[in-house]
């Protein structure tokens, strides 16, 4: 059922409304690194165990030395354009009820990205 009701759009919350923008990006500076470079970060494994979200408890440190930019947001149809942002959002839940459903109806913690009006699914797990 989970499969069918994501296929059709027709469920995304508890109370059946659409998805919505509730919160902006707040960052006010960019770190950027101008050539293609590596990130190294601390062994993952203890961010997995059952029980513990360790998720962001360490410093990822660049191999370059990044440049420091202000954050411009204006141009962002996430922020301004309410068409978009249905639309984005629709399929992002979309996305997420069709891996819960795949999983075996286990709520998830998936990862992705967008680009270009495309969503990227990075890894999904069950939910801590």
């Amino acid at each position: 059922a989970a499969a069918a009701e994501a296929a059709a759009g027709t469920k995304y919350l508890a109370d059946g409304e659409a998805p919505r923008v509730l919160g902006f990006p707040s960052k006010s500076v960019l770190l950027k690194i101008p050539r293609p470079t590596l990130i190294f970060r601390s062994d993952s494994n203890g961010e997995d165990l059952d029980g513990y979200a360790g998720a962001g408890l360490y410093e990822s440190v660049p191999m370059d030395k990044e440049q420091t930019l202000h954050a411009d947001y204006s141009a962002d149809p996430l922020v301004w354009d309410d068409a978009f942002q249905a639309n984005l959002l629709t399929r992002i839940a979309q996305a997420g009820v069709a891996i819960e459903a795949a999983m075996g109806g286990v709520p998830q913690d998936i990862e992705g990205v967008v680009k270009g009006g495309e969503i990227f699914v990075v890894q999904t797990r069950p939910q801590v």
